[in-house]
């Protein structure tokens, strides 16, 4: 089954689900964030293409990202708490439809305000259909989370690959980016069905459909849910460290226009570099995955957050695109290790409030690190605020992360 080939093609150890799991719903739980990587892999690249179709400055492009951000705030906590409470193939395949819709907004958009309107959407969809995802994963593989996680987030960067790879080849093919961006919005719907009609776990807490629907127990389940999470002493640091990792990650939200502009790429060059980007992580993950046979966790992490904290600068001052080329690969490849670690981390602290976790993640966009970015870029530049950044990110990761054992 698709497990068993995913395992033996790439040389893994494999790993034994929980008893009930079916390989169809492993199939759909692995490429939920394949599917959101692809979708936003093509959009993210697309950035000049919409600043110049669009005649967009760059905080507008930042204010794009920042109102996707936004709806997610309102969106992710509610549908999170019910990830612990009712079925999840609703939440996987509502999340599909509505990222279905963004796509085929941002395909069609006339103007800024009809483009500005499909990110909105995409906040709306994401996150039930990855945050749920997550969960499953984790619970399908209780005795090895970490590798399990690594696994899903290497599939993932597959999606991502993909998603730029597609631009490139519609570029140098003279195809419109809307047809792509429309094409990919099907592949959404197509997994909207599959997700429809497939069983996966139970929640942990499930109650009646009676008590869901009414909106003072769903408010109370999330308020009691967040403060219990945020009580426990190892799940707030796991929580630190990812509000850390998304301080850190916001510091490249106009890297691709930074690519474009100032590096001198074309569009067809940005989407390339953002592939070989993509190819560099998958690398990275089949080896992480090896490593954790026998490394700790948290030996991994903190060795490539110490990388993360000086590369970021070399690659903005590394001279011409070979330069950048040499410090790229090794600032992607430590980059794309933080993320399935520090996840998985946060997500097994306590399993019981997996989806409390998933909450109070949903809640990080209250602070708009796009748009404090993006403004920051525009005073200083974006090269100069993109190293800063980073920086910062990674050393108050390394600050709030469990020490490594000896």
């Amino acid at each position: 089954m698709f497990s068993s080939r995913f395992v033996r093609w790439l040389r893994l150890d494999r790993l034994g689900p929980q008893p009930g799991v079916t390989d169809r719903a492993l199939l759909l739980a692995f490429t939920a964030r394949f599917t959101d990587e692809l979708l936003v892999g093509a959009w993210t690249v697309l950035a000049p293409t919409f600043r110049q179709v669009f005649r967009l400055s760059l905080v507008q492009i930042g204010l794009l990202s920042q109102v996707l951000n936004w709806v997610a705030l309102v969106v992710e906590p509610i549908t999170s708490t019910l990830i612990d409470h009712r079925c999840r193939r609703w939440l996987m395949a509502g999340g599909a439809v509505a990222s279905a819709a963004s796509l085929l907004a941002m395909g069609t958009a006339p103007s800024y305000f009809w483009l500005m309107a499909g990110f909105a959407a995409y906040g709306i969809g994401s996150g039930p259909l990855c945050l749920t995802a997550d969960v499953l994963v984790v619970e399908a593989f209780p005795d090895a989370p970490e590798r399990a996680y690594a696994r899903s987030t290497l599939v993932d960067s597959a999606g991502a690959l993909l998603g730029p790879a597609d631009v490139a080849a519609a570029a140098f093919a003279g195809v419109s980016w809307r047809v792509v961006v429309v094409v990919l919005a099907l592949w959404a719907v197509i997994y909207a069905f599959a997700a429809s009609s497939t069983t996966f776990t139970d929640p942990p807490r499930p109650v009646s459909e009676s008590r869901v629907s009414k909106g003072r127990w769903l408010v109370r389940e999330a308020v009691s849910g967040v403060r219990a999470a945020i009580g426990a002493p190892e799940v707030r640091r796991t929580l630190l460290v990812l509000f850390c990792f998304d301080v850190f990650e916001a510091a490249f939200v106009l890297k691709y226009l930074w690519l474009h502009d100032d590096v001198g790429l074309s569009v067809g060059g940005v989407a390339v570099w953002a592939a070989a980007e993509q190819v560099v992580d998958l690398v990275a993950l089949v080896l992480l995955d090896h490593w954790l046979v026998n490394r700790s966790p948290a030996a991994v992490f903190r060795v490539a957050t110490w990388a993360l904290t000086v590369l970021p600068a070399l690659w903005v001052l590394a001279p011409g695109v070979a330069g950048r080329v040499v410090v790229g690969i090794p600032l992607a490849f430590g980059h794309t290790l933080i993320w399935p670690l520090a996840k998985s981390d946060s997500l097994t602290a306590d399993r019981d409030l997996a989806g409390a976790t998933q909450a109070i993640t949903a809640l990080f966009p209250i602070v708009p690190l796009a748009l404090l970015e993006s403004t920051f870029a525009q005073v200083i530049g974006i090269g100069p605020a993109m190293a800063i950044t980073a920086a910062f990110g990674a050393a108050a990761m390394l600050a709030v992360s469990r020490p490594a054992p000896n």
